[in-house]
């Protein structure tokens, strides 16, 4: 691990502690913060740095601290916003269960250093004649449903109501999810709020950390987000964790991920293995790279790489340009009562593609044009090194 890592590393981890933490010798912040500029997190740096002592008055310090005002107004009022949601639906007999950052925010010592994307809450999709008016009324607009969300928008505040934890088209852990209901536990506080168990929370932490690190990569917060839980919560059933994860065929991996905190955080030695994800993770950004997520997309199309790799491009394409039914139905509400007229609403899609979409369009193409068999067989190697894969014939969103 080279000396800019492990400098970003000790200001996280000195963010997180309140703690000074000791940073390398030739840890030059300027050259840092263009490392990292796509995680994310330059309010953890700046708390970090502050605690460490370092120098408030220099460029790259007052550049963190401008960023940070903004964090701050911005953490301000998604806080403000998804707790008039979450009163609104216990004050209206509305089931719902915050979920991922919503929940994570809290955990950190300054919630400004936790934004989020959007706030995910389950809810219960027979409620949602009920929710439509609640959300209304708060203000709110209502955007694009997805396969596993309503997605609700204010003023640059997004909350995505979900239908399920999981979607649906990830197959292998949504068998085990499903809408995520049956891990539900009523709150003790507020009526109509529903929290996980502690263990379930890590589980489902660790699978959406998972999803997104085999769809493309995804960044330093979140694998911080673990980091962060495991120290609010103390100790864990780690029998019942382990068990549950071999379910989820996540506990090879989940080892790696625990090894690579312990080395960031905990002051274990690395391994090569913990450099290869420390590595991948510095790499990737908030989400991943765009060239890495094509890569992925097209080696679900070959059956998780036990399919041809040689048809796995053409098969991915024919399928983004032909979805499934039930993916259609959440654009053409009609095909719920008549299935059959699916093919007229793939011409529909292909002249919007073409007439509206041209150029988005030929990016992607030429941009999977440029995946080679070589690009898809490493990555599935990349993924298997560290102990994922994909298991199943994944049906595209």
């Amino acid at each position: 691990m080279d000396i800019q890592k492990i400098g970003v590393l000790s200001l996280i981890k000195a963010a997180i502690t309140d703690e000074a933490s000791s940073l390398p010798e030739g840890f030059d912040l300027d050259a840092a913060l263009g490392e990292v500029k796509s995680h994310q997190i330059s309010s953890m740096l700046y708390y970090g740095a502050m605690n460490c002592g370092l120098d408030k008055n220099t460029p790259a310090m007052k550049q963190l601290f401008a960023v940070l005002c903004k964090c701050v107004a911005v953490s301000e009022k998604q806080k403000f916003e998804v707790g008039s949601v979450c009163k609104a639906f216990s004050d209206n007999n509305i089931d719902h269960m915050p979920l991922k950052g919503t929940v994570l925010r809290e955990m950190y010592p300054h919630s400004d250093m936790r934004l989020m994307s959007d706030a995910d809450i389950l809810i219960k999709t027979e409620q949602y004649d009920s929710i439509r008016p609640i959300m209304l009324e708060l203000g709110f607009e209502e955007g694009l449903e997805s396969n596993h969300e309503y997605v609700w928008k204010k003023a640059g505040i997004v909350i995505e109501l979900h239908k399920r934890i999981i979607p649906s088209y990830n197959k292998d852990y949504y068998a085990y999810y499903g809408n995520g209901w049956r891990l539900a536990v009523p709150s003790e506080t507020v009526p109509h709020r529903f929290e996980m168990s502690a263990e379930d929370q890590m589980i489902y932490l660790f699978t959406h950390f998972a999803k997104h690190y085999r769809d493309g990569g995804i960044g330093l917060r979140h694998i911080t987000d673990l980091y962060v839980y495991r120290r609010y919560i103390g100790r864990l059933n780690e029998e019942y964790i382990k068990k549950e994860l071999e379910t989820l065929g996540t506990y090879e991996f989940y080892t790696n991920i625990t090894d690579t905190i312990n080395v960031w955080f905990n002051g274990a030695n690395s391994t090569e293995k913990t450099d290869f994800i420390t590595d991948f993770i510095f790499a990737s950004g908030v989400y991943g790279k765009l060239s890495q997520k094509r890569i992925a997309q097209t080696l679900k199309a070959s059956t998780g790489g036990k399919g041809s790799m040689k048809n796995a491009k053409k098969r991915h394409i024919i399928r983004m340009i032909f979805p499934s039914l039930e993916n259609m139905k959440l654009h053409y509400g009609f095909l719920e009562k008549l299935p059959f007229l699916l093919p007229v609403t793939w011409v529909m899609r292909l002249f919007k593609i073409v007439f509206f979409k041209g150029k988005k369009a030929k990016n992607y193409y030429n941009d999977m044009k440029n995946i080679s068999t070589e690009d898809i067989s490493d990555y599935q190697q990349v993924l298997n090194y560290v102990g994922l894969d994909f298991k199943f014939e994944e049906q595209l969103p």
